[in-house]
């Protein structure tokens, strides 16, 4: 069984109804806890966490088939995976997700409009990623977890006839 979370820091200058929004566009049924009011001047320097804890994941699943980055999932799912396999985490922009799209963040990498952390855990993950990102042209150009054509740890790409 894979479990899965989602948590983002919430910044004075966030509109936590619309970050709420956003984690909700790929993530609907999530239980959030109640919207507090805005902070008032003075602000403190971060004004709280949101997190939903075991999120559903087939409406990710369904925008990473629409936008056809499944490879592009199957790689940033995989890049911190632990040395058990049975955990992993990875970024996603909030200023996507309020569009209902996925943009992968990579490690390290600040993003306009913030991130939300995912977190999946549980046995057999690196199995379960590659049939969560499964999609036709897999029948033709075979991928799984750490291949040899897994995108460079900066993020960018590597091909069949790459070295």
């Amino acid at each position: 069984m894979v479990t899965a979370s989602v948590e983002t820091g919430l910044a004075p200058t966030d509109d936590t109804a619309l970050v709420r929004r956003a984690l909700l566009e790929l993530f609907p049924g999530s239980e959030l806890p109640d919207a507090e009011p805005g902070p008032v001047f003075p602000t403190p320097a971060t004004t709280g966490v949101l997190c939903a804890r075991d999120v559903e994941l087939t409406r990710l699943q369904e925008r990473l088939q629409e936008q056809r980055i499944c490879d592009t999932a199957l790689d940033t799912m995989a890049f911190a995976l632990d040395a058990d396999g049975q955990s992993t985490c990875f970024s996603i922009s909030r200023q996507a997700a309020l569009a209902c799209k996925v943009a992968f963040v990579l490690p390290g990498e600040r993003v306009l409009g913030g991130t939300f952390e995912v977190s999946i855990s549980g046995e057999g993950l690196a199995e379960w990623i590659e049939e969560f990102t499964w999609h036709p042209g897999r029948g033709s150009v075979p991928r799984n977890v750490a291949d040899e054509v897994a995108m460079r740890s900066d993020g960018s790409s590597r091909d069949w006839f790459d070295d």
